[in-house]
């Protein structure tokens, strides 16, 4: 009896220090799962800022086009910008898009698409148009109003996209192929809310970008204005199929390179602005759920 009784303390001393390891290792594991979370969080932070970086650059040279002083040389080389720039997100989000695909997403469906359907639409009022272009290009500052307008547009454009496609708003039809209704939905709700919002936050971002690099977004410009030039003397301009192959040849990594310095200040400018960002995040979620909610035709106005 009394080795029984002497053997009790040191029953209850193991169970305490089982107990205080047990709570040692939970702790432990804890903070070790809270350093994975940490680290985590951290590199979808760092590669959500580098997915911000590859649509500040497409946008800096949407901008750049712009500033090509020839016109409808200027309109043709920025769809060629825009279609690399839906084409690279949609692979980057596992889809294989064909080039009317490309066309609906980046909003040139409904002007053609094309550089051919373009100009016929354009011949009616032509002289007007012409006057109207060769005054911007004459008129510097008026020709970087619209390279600020032009990136700041297609900026808001392929955040909201980009979104849309982590939410999985685009659908896939049987055989793997983008679903050609929900695209024109997506890009419906992408255009809504871009009407819906005061877009001057980015715009001004997009300013100071540009403006701190004005010779180096001019040079680009001319740059891709020799390209778009090759391009459609080629034939890139005969079908979408052309057009996009022209737009998976722009030189984007170069382009990288000369306009590092206007990239980081936009990339690093939209960063900032995360309030902003989650603003157009709520707005482009509420539009796809009344989207999701109509059973009317994409593209006719909308939902009721």
């Amino acid at each position: 009896m009394a080795d029984e009784r002497d053997r009790v303390p040191d029953i209850e001393t193991a169970e305490r220090e089982e107990a205080a390891g047990g709570g040692e290792a939970a702790a432990g594991q804890a903070a070790a799962d809270q350093a994975a979370a940490g680290q985590a969080a951290a590199e979808q932070a760092a590669a959500d800022q580098a997915g911000l970086r590859d649509l500040s650059l497409v946008s800096i040279l949407a901008g750049a086009c712009e500033l090509i002083p020839v016109p409808l040389l200027d309109d043709w080389a920025e769809s060629l910008v825009r279609r690399r720039a839906v084409a690279d997100l949609l692979r980057g989000h596992g889809f294989d898009p064909t080039p009317g695909d490309v066309e609906v997403l980046a909003g040139l469906e409904r002007s053609g698409g094309c550089l051919q359907r373009a100009v016929a639409g354009a011949l009616v009022k032509l002289p007007l148009y012409l006057v109207k272009k060769l005054v911007r290009k004459v008129v510097f500052v008026l020709a970087i109003h619209e390279a600020v307008e032009a990136a700041s547009a297609l900026l808001h454009e392929t955040y909201l996209l980009r979104h849309g496609l982590r939410l999985g708003a685009l659908s896939r039809t049987a055989e793997g192929r983008v679903d050609r209704d929900s695209a024109r939905w997506l890009r419906w709700a992408v255009e809504a809310t871009i009407a819906g919002t005061d877009t001057r936050p980015l715009h001004r971002a997009v300013r100071g970008a540009l403006g701190g690099s004005r010779s180096a977004v001019a040079a680009a410009g001319a740059r891709l204005g020799r390209q778009a030039s090759a391009a459609r003397e080629a034939g890139a301009a005969a079908s979408e199929a052309a057009a996009e192959r022209a737009a998976d040849e722009l030189p984007l990594e170069r382009e990288e390179r000369e306009l590092a310095g206007a990239v980081d200040r936009l990339n690093e400018a939209v960063w900032l602005q995360a309030p902003y960002r989650a603003a157009l995040e709520r707005r482009l979620e509420g539009h796809l759920a009344a989207a999701s909610q109509t059973s009317a035709t994409p593209g006719a106005g909308g939902p009721p």
